[in-house]
């Protein structure tokens, strides 16, 4: 079998088998670093732990690998919008029938959060707001794992055609290319059409809360 040689940035090297995820890469190379990371960068591109290294660099070659941690703005960037997919999760649980639009982190000031564009089958309140948050907390605690699949742009259209998201469908077709990703979080009703990266789970997002409500205009 081929082997990656894998390289932490400034640090450490093992062997992998060319099949290995980026977390299987990481507990070869640093176990601490490994069990801190919230997602990686494989050379210089951010992407989830259950990426896999083929193709990141041809058999012999050494690939480079940054943990994504907490407390730091990348790993800030990662939480956040995992938070973001985690509303959007609690919405549809609670409010089936809402159309999603984009959910980012905001990262121009560290102060800020993240948010969720939506169009609900009714007009929400701050009232709704501790209910929301509440249920985004039970989904956090069931340790649900956000998962990744690479599908071509019909297809993606046709899936959310028929989940009845227009708001997906016309960034969708916005996009180039012939593939996009789109993101699961297992045991939830939620799909996103998103390029990520994402926490490998629901139960790596401790501390969040709700603020405000506000219109968009899309």
């Amino acid at each position: 079998m081929s082997e990656i040689n894998v390289q932490l940035k400034g640090g450490q090297s093992a062997q992998v088998a060319a099949g290995a995820t980026v977390a299987e890469a990481l507990k070869a190379v640093d176990r601490d670093a490994a069990k801190q990371a919230l997602a990686a960068k494989v050379n210089g591109r951010e992407v989830d732990l259950t990426f896999p290294l083929v193709g990141a660099a041809s058999n012999g070659q050494t690939v480079e690998v940054e943990p994504v941690l907490p407390g730091t703005l990348d790993g800030l960037d990662v939480i956040r919008h995992s938070t973001a997919h985690l509303l959007a999760a609690a919405v549809l649980d609670l409010f089936p029938g809402t159309k999603l639009g984009v959910g980012p982190a905001l990262l121009d000031d560290p102060r800020y959060g993240f948010f969720y564009d939506m169009i609900a089958p009714r007009q929400l309140t701050d009232e709704d707001l501790p209910v929301i948050e509440k249920r985004m907390r039970e989904l956090a605690k069931r340790n649900l794992a956000y998962r990744r699949e690479e599908i071509t742009k019909e297809e993606a259209l046709r899936i959310f055609g028929d989940r009845e998201e227009p708001l997906k469908c016309e960034l969708i077709a916005d996009k180039g290319g012939a593939e996009v990703s789109v993101y699961y979080i297992d045991g939830s009703p939620f799909l996103d059409f998103c390029l990520g990266p994402h926490v490998p789970n629901t139960n790596r997002l401790k501390a969040f809360k709700l603020l405000s409500l506000s219109g968009a205009y899309w």
